[in-house]
């Protein structure tokens, strides 16, 4: 303990080997990488998950018994998503004391604080939870990992997802409406080739913004009480629910004064105000192309994601084709690109137009005519 604070016994200081694990899982969360992602990278670089690096540091061998199967043991323990996120959204790393999955309150109801040195501030552990609430929902309708347009290619009849359908018999790949999936008939199910659709995709979101330049974006986290107020709340709710079950004197009282302390740090998280995070743009000298080229397909899919690009399918006529009929495809895209889209869009037709010298003259400027050539007459016999 601190000398400041008396010297006595002992507090806890969070474990540097730790952190740095628990920074790289943050860093490439924010960089937009999935959750299942970053447990492969993990158990690709073998790095101790929480189990087996305890017990690296308590000198025993990693692994042991797992459960399910009686007598099976593993020689080490493997990250996976449900292990990260359970890290995460654990309030130990706010430096609060828990017991049983829930803090321990002091008698104002503040969460006993268990080290000085919290691995997050409260703002960093609401953003975190944010991201993981919003990957999860995409999570759950991630069907095919494989496919370029996944969450971009939608069935224009019905407007419900396309998904690539790989086929046995050396056909190409195609993305397909699949309605009966999802419970319900689409009039007029499309389907389309699945290299045709990518080739298209690319094309037009590089002819529109493949020349402007990115940025990078720093999120400075704001405060907002209200996550913590609900699980306050929630907390306090579920005590209420032990009301009047106490015999003796002393358990009322305890009771109580659980009650009471609940109650005052509902009361000061309801004083405290809310506060807006900043956004910081900043150029990096690259374009949109240049980070296409370096990403793999699952990074041009988030970009695409991103940018707000959705292609609308309709149904094909028949008979075939040897490429894709345009028409059948609309290209959209909606979300912060659509600006700089557009001035990319307005200079390179100004520049064609140049190169064809047929833009408008300018305004006051004086063209000097051609004199006609002088008529030939007949000369004199």
């Amino acid at each position: 303990m601190p000398k400041e604070h008396g010297g006595v016994g002992w507090t806890l200081v969070p474990d540097p080997d730790a952190v740095k694990v628990i920074e790289r899982i943050v860093r490439e969360l924010l960089e937009d990488k999935t959750v299942s992602a970053i447990a492969v990278g993990l158990n690709a670089d073998q790095v101790p998950s929480p189990r087996d690096h305890w017990a690296v540091k308590n000198g025993r061998k990693t692994g042991g018994r797992t459960g399910g199967v009686k007598d099976n043991t593993k020689d080490a323990f493997n990250w996976n998503p449900a292990v990260i996120t359970r890290m995460l959204r654990n309030e130990t790393l706010l430096g609060w004391k828990m017991h049983k999955g829930k803090p321990v309150r002091d008698a104002e109801g503040n969460p006993v604080m268990q080290t000085e040195q919290p691995i997050m501030t409260r703002e960093e552990f609401d953003r975190i939870g944010a991201v993981l609430d919003s990957r999860s929902i995409d999570n759950r309708e991630r069907q095919d990992t494989d496919a370029l347009l996944l969450r971009v290619i939608h069935c224009d009849s019905c407007g419900g997802r396309m998904y690539l359908n790989k086929q046995d018999n050396k056909q190409h790949p195609t993305y397909k409406c699949n309605p009966y999936a999802r419970g319900f008939k689409c009039e007029r199910s499309a389907n389309i080739r699945g290299d045709w659709a990518d080739e298209y995709v690319t094309a037009e979101f590089l002819r529109l913004v493949g020349s402007v330049q990115t940025t990078h974006v720093v999120e400075i986290p704001g405060y907002d009480p209200e996550p913590e107020l609900r699980a306050t709340l929630a907390e306090f709710n579920e005590h209420q629910e032990q009301k009047g079950r106490q015999k003796s004197r002393h358990a009322r009282q305890a009771w109580q004064e659980r009650a009471d302390a609940l109650d005052a740090r509902i009361a000061d998280l309801e004083t405290r105000e809310k506060r807006e995070a900043q956004r910081i743009v900043t150029p990096t000298g690259r374009t949109f192309a240049d980070e296409w080229a370096e990403k793999d397909t699952a990074g041009r899919r988030a970009m695409l994601i991103e940018a707000g690009v959705r292609l609308d399918v309709r149904r094909g006529t028949r008979g075939g084709w040897r490429k894709l009929d345009t028409s059948r495809v609309d290209f959209h895209m909606r979300g912060e690109l659509d600006p700089a889209a557009e001035a990319a869009t307005d200079t390179a037709r100004d520049q064609e137009a140049e190169t064809r010298n047929d833009a408008p003259p300018a305004p006051g400027s004086v063209a000097r005519l051609a004199e006609p050539a002088p008529e030939l007459v007949p000369a004199a016999a």
